[in-house]
């Protein structure tokens, strides 16, 4: 410990154990502890239930008599990783300059690469490069681009060479102390975790956690230091300056790598491992955060347009907000209840982490993944649904988002390669599709002012029953309790409307008879509902429309402008808000500078000058009880 100064400090500031010990003496079947919890040699200890012999030494794993690897088929943790589609890499020091494949060998080609120091390398999931497993291990040189790009997995494993592990010497040194190589290890430890360090998920309120462990001690036999290994746990939830006297064993920290991921299949002795649970902070109440747009697995055009709400834990309010893309901090925000900025994003895959903090101190998150399609707009049905029963005319409701810098400019359906309808310039469209009884194939298309356009496809079978269209309100709006509804049905040709159920949650909360409208209000908690509307004609058949609220103490629209659009100063905002009591107030910041303020009303319509760039536009009301609400669109002005 007097020799390792940068770990040292890092253990003290956040946590270590102090009576942590290894399993073998030598190294290859301590790393093989910490990937299937097991030695995997029935002459080296006692094999754990599930686990077999597969002839591993502190060197190899080979068929006995033969340099053949006898690679290990027992479950391990990068096994459990692909099953979760979790991503994961090694990233191994001299790994390229060696070789650069699972079977180079130690000290390939000259180097200080050691095979038995990359305990993935004997696995047969990489072996056989199952699911591209052996794409996985890579250089260490990779990590800095990684860095560099926002591409690092959720899981990953450093490997340091000889010269860098304390194993041998450090570079051009033919002798050395071992103060010497301790030293080194330890610079080496400093220059390449402190970037690591330095991203989101080691900030305050992350979630990233550094585990520093080492294979054995004592020249591979774990003799004349009673098999002590130094271990530290470092990250923004570890009790800080803690020390655990707990007796650990690296099937103890495979099992709290196994639970950090979320992964509940358990390889050899961490079924029955305990977790080192003593290191992190209690989990107290926290805020929950809700991505209402877009959906995990999306496919979206750029800018992103993220709606979110968070509720804060009981008797606090939310302080802030922050958005992280590929582990890289793109949005911040202060005290709102539901943000919706639009993020640029490149084209391709994305991992999006919304966090949201209370005035406890306490953070919440929600991730999604979504791909961007850049260069057009993308067009979302939200009724019908596809492969749905509808009458004539059915209604059809659509949302476009343009691509990045542009505004929709116009749409049309086509029913059957035949146009149906044609709309001007707007983000969505509510219209009744007249078509004869059969199946058919409806295409919704949305251009934007680039040229480009989007399409949504569905198929609907028409037959002869009703048609039920909303008023109001929207699908995904913000409202108040109670929740007013109000919808409009056309019967069947020679019939007549005789009946109305409207659901909440699926549960029947009105009955109505022979009219051909409804006006409504519902009583609904705070949160996200969902409404079924459901109208039967004198032929016996029915329809429905089933949509999504979210219900908020005060609710604000923003009906324009569109989240994302392009669009010229002064911007024309304008604004609803449906609370149970009288609205009083009204505020709308620019990028948080308030720009805008109207004393009474339940909408504003008001045009405010904007310098070029893009801008976050947060339109917030209050009643007269106190409570406010509010909702966030980006907009860019040329």
């Amino acid at each position: 410990m007097a020799n390792m100064p940068w770990l040292v400090g890092q253990g003290n500031n956040n946590a270590y154990a102090s009576n942590y010990q290894s399993d073998n003496g030598g190294s290859l079947m301590d790393y093989l502890w910490l990937a299937s919890g097991s030695c995997e040699s029935s002459a080296n200890c006692t094999l754990p239930p599930g686990t077999n012999n597969f002839n591993c030494t502190g060197n190899d794993c080979y068929y006995p008599g033969t340099s053949t690897t006898d690679p290990i088929t027992d479950d391990n943790i990068f096994r459990e990783m692909n099953n979760a589609h979790i991503s994961w890499k090694v990233y191994a020091q001299s790994y390229a300059a060696a070789g650069g494949t699972p079977t180079t060998p130690d000290n390939g080609k000259g180097t200080d690469y050691y095979r038995r120091h990359n305990g993935a390398t004997w696995y047969s999931d990489i072996l056989s490069n199952v699911s591209g497993s052996a794409n996985n291990i890579v250089d260490l040189s990779q990590l800095t681009t990684d860095l560099r790009n926002g591409n690092l997995p959720r899981y990953m494993i450093i490997v340091p060479d000889g010269n860098h592990d304390a194993h041998d010497c450090p570079p051009g040194m033919s002798s050395c102390t071992e103060a010497q190589k301790l030293n080194n290890a330890d610079a080496f430890l400093d220059s390449t975790l402190t970037p690591v360090l330095a991203i989101p998920d080691f900030q305050p309120g992350g979630t990233g956690l550094l585990i520093v462990t080492f294979d054995e001690c004592g020249d591979g036999t774990d003799a004349g230091c009673g098999a002590s290994v130094y271990t530290a746990l470092i990250g923004p939830q570890i009790k800080p300056h803690y020390v655990s006297t707990i007796p650990y064993k690296h099937e103890n920290a495979l099992r709290t790598m196994l639970d950090s991921l979320g992964i509940t299949h358990y390889p050899g002795a961490s079924a029955t491992a305990a977790d080192m649970s003593d290191f992190f902070q209690s989990q107290q109440s926290k805020p929950t955060v809700v991505i209402n747009s877009p959906t995990n697995g999306a496919s979206v055009s750029s800018p992103v347009t993220i709606q979110a709400d968070a509720t804060p834990s009981a008797g606090h309010s939310i302080t802030g907000w922050w958005i992280y893309v590929d582990n890289v901090a793109t949005y911040n925000v202060g005290a709102l209840s539901s943000i919706s900025p639009g993020i640029t994003m490149s084209s391709g895959s994305h991992t999006v982490l919304v966090r949201a903090w209370d005035s406890s101190g306490a953070y919440g998150n929600q991730t999604i993944t979504v791909t961007v399609n850049v260069g057009k707009p993308t067009v979302k049905v939200s009724t019908p649904a596809n492969n749905a029963q509808v009458g004539s005319p059915f209604n059809l409701q659509a949302s476009a988002t343009p691509s990045s810098g542009r505004s929709i400019s116009g749409w049309r359906v086509y029913v059957d390669g035949a146009t149906a309808y044609i709309g001007a310039a707007a983000t969505t469209i509510n219209t009744n599709i007249t078509a004869a009884a059969g199946t058919h194939s409806v295409v919704v298309r949305a251009w934007d002012t680039s040229g480009a356009y989007g399409d949504q496809n569905l198929t609907v079978s028409v037959n002869n029953q009703p048609t039920v269209t909303i008023l109001t309100p929207a699908a995904g709006s913000n409202v108040s309790s109670p929740i007013n509804v109000q919808a409009s049905a056309t019967a069947s040709g020679g019939h007549w409307i005789t009946g109305w159920w409207v659901y909440l949650d699926g549960v029947a909360k009105y009955n109505g008879g022979s009219v051909n409208s409804i006006n409504i209000n519902l009583a609904a908690s705070t949160g996200s509902h969902t409404i079924t509307v459901r109208a039967w004609d004198s032929s016996g058949a029915s329809a429905s429309q089933t949509f999504t609220v979210q219900v908020k103490t005060l609710g604000v629209n923003i009906t324009a402008p569109s989240s994302g659009s392009s669009i010229g100063s002064p911007v024309n905002v304008t604004a609803n808000a449906s609370s149970a009591n009288p609205i009083t107030w009204w505020t709308v910041y620019i990028d948080s500078v308030r720009s805008y303020t109207q004393n009474s009303g339940n909408a504003i319509n008001t045009s405010i000058g904007m310098p070029s760039g893009t801008h976050s536009v947060v339109v917030r009301a209050w009643d007269s009880t106190g409570a406010y609400g509010d909702q966030t669109v980006s907009v860019t002005v040329p």
